[in-house]
């Protein structure tokens, strides 16, 4: 289970599409699920398809809403209806992980628990990270929502923000910002990662935690040479 993660814009999608096709070319087991349902379906067959991934959890778990619920409310997020659309987001996920890892095949992630993580704590209150991700991890334990291995994409904060102002879609908060309040928003962006990703976090301690590594996205050849690297880690026999 690998989980790409890093700052709106700086190319997580692309790069777990580039390694979803170079593990197909050295005949490695790979699929793509998070790819597939936020990229490739439409949008009603997305939400149909959320929905009874999230309905799942329910029933198999009736109490982890709640306590993911109750852990969501602390992070002190801006309404309600963030609270809610969070909660559905972590349901979703937990359910995906949960039929991935049931598959033998390399699971790449554009979009996993450890973003989802990140995005509490980006909309919430400083050190929510710290206080909520246990309630949080402990809530959907059997699940195994933690991926195997956690590849953080990074980029320079400049080329994120030309990327960022390029998109033509505007669907998400910082694609509808202005350039300096998006700056700012980019800077306390990377400052939460570094709470979500350092050891003093939680999620990266232990002996089960994620392994890290890095990609660089600055230019293609930079990024096709780490994630030729990762490949070549990941292809090797278990």
């Amino acid at each position: 289970m690998v989980e790409f993660v890093g700052l709106p814009g700086v190319g997580k999608s692309h790069a777990a599409r580039l390694a979803a096709a170079r593990l197909a070319a050295v005949g490695a087991p790979v699929s793509s699920s998070a790819l597939r349902v936020n990229h490739e379906l439409g949008t009603f067959r997305r939400v149909l398809y959320k929905f009874g991934i999230c309905a799942g959890e329910m029933l198999r778990r009736p109490a982890s809403p709640f306590r993911i619920g109750h852990a969501l409310v602390r992070s002190r997020q801006e309404s309600r209806f963030d609270v809610a659309r969070l909660a559905y987001n972590w349901l979703f996920l937990v359910g995906l992980l949960r039929r991935a890892r049931a598959r033998r095949a390399v699971e790449l992630l554009d979009e996993g628990i450890v973003q989802q993580l990140w995005s509490i704590g980006f909309a919430g209150g400083d050190g929510v990270i710290r206080e909520c991700s246990t309630e949080l991890l402990e809530a959907s334990a059997s699940a195994q929502p933690l991926p195997d291995i956690v590849v953080f994409v990074e980029a320079p904060l400049d080329l994120v923000e030309s990327r960022l102002e390029a998109r033509r879609s505007r669907a998400g908060r910082l694609d509808r910002m202005e350039p300096a309040e998006r700056h700012a928003a980019l800077v306390r962006g990377t400052r939460v990662f570094g709470e979500v990703l350092s050891a003093d976090g939680g999620l990266l301690d232990g002996p089960s935690a994620p392994h890290l590594r890095l990609v660089r996205n600055a230019d293609a050849s930079e990024l096709g040479a780490d994630i030729d690297a990762l490949v070549n880690e990941l292809a090797l026999p278990a």
